[in-house]
């Protein structure tokens, strides 16, 4: 809808004996409006409403989409005031800057029906969520609330609120559901006079998402909601879904202090679901500092920060305790074992170059301990037609423990502590038209991780090693090398 609409201020010319004087202001012109006016309490069209531009006291109608476009002529920039009203409703009003030759966009006037003008609504079309009491409840008789209250409502086409005398019977039921026995309440209720309604949903034994529906049959025709979720958190902490473990088992919190390794716990209630969000663990440690408390997420998880400092423990195992508490108030705790491994200890025999000879390697800390996970062994050989079999490269996996927590039960051995290797000869490096003697000249070890770095190189002939370290000491022994790789502190 277009209208023009032209303001006449009549011109007064005043003779001074000398030509009239002109109006040559280029400010003036015709201005586009356009807008649309709402109902404040549903946010749709209000068809008819009347608009009036001030200072012009210039009046029409909005068509049946609330909507307007109105030309105006201008003589100057100007201020105009747009104020909409209907009978039924309150007037509302908004100003704009207007310039001539421009297209304005009204921002929208939304009116209030009057307190006293009577609801018109069509029949059901569209079911909203309008309120939800609590994002989250808890399990039953976990100490946090246990049920949740859910606002619907029934809308016509238009968007306007379903009216008393068009109201329907809405059945609640649930989409998906953890399985532990959650209700709902009322199963069905009938809309008010603003087109409400409202359920109840309990929790029950289980955590989990749930998941509520309402619906209702206007006419044949089934009006739903979409599904409305709803999370129900755990109840409280039980031993036997207590766990703790750290993010790595073993690290070299012998070597440098201030590092930090990651202790985390999992807690579940007694049906195996996670605890309620901010229940709280409190953490301590035998060596070491750690971080005094977590309050758990929704998952149930919480983590600490261990931290090498002193007191340091003599044979490197830190014991680390983890403690809450459960419904009867009885405590809930968990201990894990930590290694903290030092600078690398390194054993070999026999101590030469030799061919065709099984060699014996040990690899440990100071305390006899495995080293960190991602350490590197490497075996070469350097001479004519040959080759090393055996374990000559390794990258060291976790450590383990085995039947306790303590010293005795950190797992060692063969691939993990203790290894083996043979330099033999090589046939397939040998050119039959050009035969030649097998022989190794050097025998290389190299050892690289966080504990520390070496490299142990054994000669033929026997001649001594030779060592390529920092801060290190090479002794021979009566079988062959000791290299140890002294601790930093």
């Amino acid at each position: 809808m277009r209208r023009l609409l032209l303001l006449l201020f009549p011109i007064l010319v005043f003779s001074t004996g000398c030509d009239a004087l002109s109006n040559d202001d280029d400010t003036s012109g015709v201005v586009t409006l356009s807008g649309v006016v709402l109902n404040s309490d549903t946010a749709a069209p209000v068809p008819g409403a009347f608009v009036r531009i001030l200072p012009m006291d210039l009046l029409f109608e909005a068509d049946a989409s609330g909507e307007y476009s109105v030309d105006v002529e201008i003589d100057s920039t100007m201020d105009l005031t747009v104020q909409a009203s209907l009978d039924g409703f309150s007037s509302a009003n908004t100003t704009v800057l207007a310039l001539a030759g421009r297209i304005i966009q009204v921002p929208t006037i939304s009116i209030a029906p009057a307190a006293d003008a009577p609801k018109e609504s069509g029949r059901a079309a569209n079911m909203l969520l309008i309120g939800q009491s609590i994002a989250a409840i808890g399990v039953r008789e976990s100490g946090s609330q246990e049920v949740a209250t859910l606002t619907f409502q029934l809308a016509d086409s238009v968007g306007r609120p379903v009216i008393l005398t068009k109201s329907a019977r809405v059945q609640f039921r649930f989409g998906a559901r953890p399985g532990g026995g959650e209700e709902i309440a009322p199963m069905e209720a009938t809309t008010d006079n603003n087109g409400q309604v409202q359920v109840h949903v309990s929790s029950g034994t289980r955590a989990g998402v749930v998941q509520v529906i309402a619906e209702t049959d206007v006419a044949g025709r089934t009006v739903r909601s979409q599904p409305v979720a709803l999370t129900i958190h755990g109840g409280h902490p039980a031993q036997t879904h207590f766990s703790l473990g750290p993010v790595r088992r073993n690290f070299p919190g012998l070597n440098i202090l201030g590092l930090t390794n990651n202790i985390s716990v999992i807690v579940g209630d007694q049906y195996s679901n996670p605890v309620r969000p901010g229940t709280s663990v409190y953490f301590n440690t035998s060596h070491g500092v750690i971080g005094g408390s977590v309050q758990t997420d929704e998952s149930g998880r919480g983590s600490v920060e261990l931290t090498s400092a002193n007191p340091l423990p003599s044979d490197g195992i830190v014991h680390v305790t983890a403690t809450t508490v459960d419904e009867n108030q009885s405590e809930v705790f968990a201990t894990t074992p930590v290694v903290f491994s030092g600078t690398p200890l390194v054993e070999v025999s026999p101590g030469n170059a030799i061919l065709n000879q099984a060699y014996s390697l040990r690899v440990t800390d100071y305390n006899g301990n495995p080293l960190v996970a991602g350490t590197s062994i490497v075996v070469k050989a350097e001479g004519t037609a040959i080759k090393t079999v055996g374990n000559t490269e390794v990258t060291l996996s976790e450590t383990a423990f085995s039947g306790g927590m303590d010293y005795e039960h950190v797992v060692r051995g063969p691939g993990i502590t203790q290894f083996t290797f043979h330099v033999i000869e090589d046939p397939e490096a040998i050119d039959p038209d050009n035969p030649v003697t097998p022989s190794v000249s050097t025998i290389t070890i190299t050892i690289a991780g966080e504990n520390g770095n070496l490299e142990l190189v054994l000669s033929g002939g026997g001649a001594p090693a030779q060592l390529r370290a920092e801060n290190a000491e090479l002794t021979e022994t009566r079988s062959g090398y000791r290299v140890e790789v002294n601790p930093i502190r």
